[in-house]
């Protein structure tokens, strides 16, 4: 009994690690995302600079078997619009970045994960939150796993400002006034963090 009893401890021990070995932390390498929007006078955009995220992922034989753990963090306040400083003073004031500095997307359910070996279309729900306001958001990605460990993700998704109380910046007293949709087009390259490697 007791041998039986002690095969069966290692064998759970075994699969338990190989679960564990097989949910990898991830951080972020690289990104390219950009909001896009409307006014009454022309089209602009702004790049965020500067962002970080934690990704826990789990990976087998080169396939998103499932996604634990994501949450992304971008800095309000590093918003670089394309028409210049005036611009940018505008964006951070609409966003009231001095009081809220991060916009944040925490994941909360993964729906599903679809697509062959090496590429893969994903549709998560999460909450977003911009300007101290959290809501419920759908986004669907593209992800493509390389041969390097590293993981991209790419999608793009429409938000209203005013789901999340923020006003449409305008500027020239007035004459210039922002639509109050704008699309998120995103680019993020992860990479595993060996030394937090579960």
């Amino acid at each position: 009994m007791k041998r039986i009893i002690g095969i069966i401890g290692i064998a759970l021990a075994i699969a338990f690690g190989t679960t564990l070995e097989a949910q990898t932390l991830y951080e972020v390498k690289s990104h390219n995302v950009v909001i896009e929007g409307t006014s009454n006078l022309h089209d602009w955009t702004a790049d965020v600079e500067t962002l970080k995220g934690s990704f826990k992922i789990k990976v087998e034989d080169g396939k998103i078997e499932g996604i634990e753990d994501l949450s992304v963090k971008v800095d309000a306040q590093s918003l670089k619009g394309s028409k210049g400083n005036i611009m940018d003073s505008k964006i951070k004031e609409a966003l009231n970045s001095k009081k809220h500095p991060e916009i944040s997307f925490e994941l909360r359910k993964v729906n599903s994960i679809t697509g062959n070996p090496g590429t893969y279309n994903l549709s998560t729900t999460g909450i977003l939150k911009i300007s101290g306001v959290s809501k419920p958001v759908t986004l669907n990605a593209t992800g493509k796993v390389y041969t390097s460990g590293n993981i991209e993700f790419t999608g793009s998704t429409k938000i209203k400002m005013s789901d999340f109380s923020v006003k449409p910046p305008t500027a020239m007293f007035g004459a210039l006034t922002t639509g109050d949709e704008v699309t998120l087009k995103y680019t993020v390259v992860v990479k595993p963090n060996m030394l937090s490697k579960k």
